[in-house]
């Protein structure tokens, strides 16, 4: 609203306006009336100036409610005086204050006038200036877009940002330069917002670019509304984040490239293991049958060494692919119920003979606590402690080796103690760490006289860290070491058909009992000419001729032909794989056992071979008493049945 002409309105002698005319005139245009005594410097004020501030009619240059001298305030009058129009600005009461000053007339000392608070104004009008020099210089793109998604206003950082032209932008919307797959969701949020539902909203999307380029933005939104809560336009603020978007897809890419090479490896690992371990069943067995054959004296020892030998090989093969598997993350750990005190002497009966070997002591202290069925991976804690132990007597030469372990009570369990000591060399203190490090060992003297990888206790470090446990040693050069290791699992339990404490299962078969009451009918599906003789010179002490497929598509054709007993089926072999050969089987109706032979030893495999049909799984390479002790047990099953 603009000022009325002064010259409209009508003069009237100092201090003799309305007080009705200058109420309107407040009201209407923030406009005041005011008498001023040039030689006092007396100011008359009514105006809403001073009704705003509640301050008194009556003011004195001098008083500090004006700051402006007595020299500036006469200019302004006298200016004013003179029939020119002028803008005084000022502090009234720690307030700034603009006005616009009118003279409507003068008789000697005394001026008469009008005056006109715009100060909202002026401040109106510096906040958009303000506004205007944030927009322009800011980092980020800003914009206001009209509700038909017309550019209005835009900064130079979002012409660059999308290589447009101030006056191109204009004529386009910001439908226009929206990647197609994100302009409905953009456009969801934006009618949204016109409806009330929402004040703003924030989302990732692409623009086109004039060029033709693709370029991600995180884009912010805000409605601003009128009084009445319509709609009038919306700022937006969008920020390139196409470096941030391409560092992610790095980050894709490269997560997914590990991931795939880490699948490549596990494969490898697999492929390896079977690959390795086969061959490794012919010359262990062979081996096996070799010293059952009847030899004795140098020949025996020969054949002992040769054994001790392999067995030693299969060992380091085993830790290499062993820690390759925990380095990958591959490594299972499962949850079987499995009796504490059982595990603990089979691990205690075979290191009590390797440390008589070397004729040191072997203890174990095994109390009433550890008849407990537990829950968790057997095959895992007897690595553990197989490593343990075996640590401790090859770097033991004089002394004993003990094994303690109990079980104690927790809020989520049971935990699972286990202490290995020794009376051997010990480890210095600066040293302890270095020996849960791959291929590390605390004495490098030690290492060139000692046999191993140095993987063991890596290996046991990285599997104890698996099963959410803890290993600590304590140790003193020249008088020995003892490592702890908790292990926190859960009660188990006991199959309905076993005793509470069942027997560990033999090395070897023990008398007549290992072999049938009468000769079985047996299928062999191996395609390792080595490995089936070895198989087949085991079932011959059982007095069994068994029959042989050499790939799954065989054995098909052999159980059609006839009823066999038992099928011992290796599971990768060309042509049919085991598994694929099992489930035909089971679908074309045979009950009997099938026992899986496989040189893949890790947890997924041994549940694929029961979940495609199989009864039991047997590792390569195998023991004769493994293939005759499997024999004897689903024969008797098969019996009972």
């Amino acid at each position: 609203m603009s000022l009325p002409d002064p010259k409209t309105i009508a003069k009237a002698p100092a201090g003799t306006m309305p007080e009705h005319l200058s109420a309107a005139l407040a009201e209407a245009f923030s406009i005041g009336c005011w008498t001023c005594d040039l030689a006092s410097g007396e100011i008359d004020l009514h105006s809403a100036v001073l009704d705003a501030r509640n301050v008194p009619r009556k003011l004195y240059t001098v008083r500090e409610d004006i700051t402006p001298s007595m020299k500036q305030l006469r200019g302004w009058l006298e200016t004013c005086a003179e029939g020119d129009t002028t803008t005084a600005s000022f502090t009234l009461r720690d307030d700034p204050v603009a006005v616009r000053v009118f003279c409507t007339g003068r008789d000697g000392n005394t001026v008469t006038g009008l005056v006109q608070d715009c100060t909202a104004n002026a401040l109106n009008e510096e906040s958009d200036q303000r506004f205007r020099m944030a927009l322009m210089g800011a980092a980020h793109g800003i914009a206001m877009v009209g509700l038909d998604g017309g550019w209005l206003q835009m900064n130079e950082s979002l012409c660059r940002m999308l290589q447009y032209a101030p006056e191109e932008l204009r004529k386009l919307t910001f439908q226009d330069i929206t990647f197609p797959d994100d302009l409905e969701s953009d456009l969801d949020l934006l009618h949204e917002c016109i409806d009330g539902k929402r004040d703003g909203y924030q989302m990732e999307k692409r623009y086109i670019r004039k060029d033709g380029e693709i370029i991600w933005a995180h884009l912010a939104v805000a409605v601003l509304r009128a009084e009445n809560g319509e709609p009038l336009y919306f700022i937006s603020q969008i920020q390139d984040i196409s470096a941030q978007k391409q560092a992610e897809s790095e980050l894709v890419a490269a997560r997914d490239a590990a991931k795939h090479a880490s699948e490549a490896k596990s494969s490898f690992l697999a492929s390896m293991s079977h690959e390795i371990r086969t061959p490794m069943t012919g010359v262990m067995g062979m081996l096996d049958m070799l010293q059952e054959s009847g030899v004795s004296g140098d020949q025996l020892e020969l054949i002992r060494t040769a054994r001790s030998s392999a067995e030693m090989l299969l060992s380091i093969i085993n830790d290499v692919l062993d820690m390759a598997k925990l380095e990958a993350g591959r490594v299972e750990i499962a949850k079987t119920d499995f009796h504490a005190e059982t595990l603990l002497r089979h691990v205690c009966d075979m290191m009590a003979a390797r440390a008589e070997a070397k004729g040191l002591n072997f203890s174990a202290v095994l109390p009433m606590s550890t008849r407990h069925w537990l829950k968790g991976d057997p095959d895992r804690i007897s690595q553990i402690l197989f490593n343990l132990i075996g640590n401790a007597v090859k770097f033991t030469d004089t002394g004993e080796v003990s094994l303690a372990a109990e079980t104690r009570s927790t809020d989520d369990g049971l935990d699972l103690i286990l202490h290995v000591s020794d009376t051997g060399h010990g480890i210095p203190a600066d040293k302890i760490d270095l020996i849960f490090k791959e291929f590390e060992q605390a004495n490098d003297e030690d290492a060139r006289r000692k046999d191993g990888t140095g993987l063991g206790l890596a290996i046991v470090s990285r599997l104890v860290d698996a099963m959410g446990g803890t290993i600590d040693v304590k140790s003193q050069p020249g008088r020995g070491s003892v490592f702890s290791v908790r292990l926190p699992l859960v009660a188990g339990h006991a199959p309905a058909e076993a005793a509470p404490v069942p027997p560990p299962v033999p090395d070897e078969p023990e008398g007549p009992a290992a072999e049938p009451s009468s000769p079985l009918t047996v299928l062999v599906v191996e395609d390792n000419p080595v490995n089936r003789k070895v198989i087949g010179s085991v079932l011959s002490i059982a007095g069994i001729e068994p029959v042989y497929a050499f790939d799954g598509a065989e054995a098909l054709e052999a159980v059609k032909e006839r009823t066999f007993d038992i099928v011992f089926m290796d599971v990768m072999m060309p042509v049919m794989d085991g598994l694929t050969a099992t489930r035909e089987m089971r679908q074309r109706g045979y009950k009997g056992p099938i026992l899986g032979l496989t040189a893949n030893a890790m947890a997924h495999h041994r549940e694929a071979c029961f979940e495609a049909g199989m009864d039991d799984h047997i590792a390569k390479p195998f023991r004769p008493a493994d293939i005759l002790t499997a024999l004897k047990k689903h024969s008797e099953n098969q019996a009972a049945n």
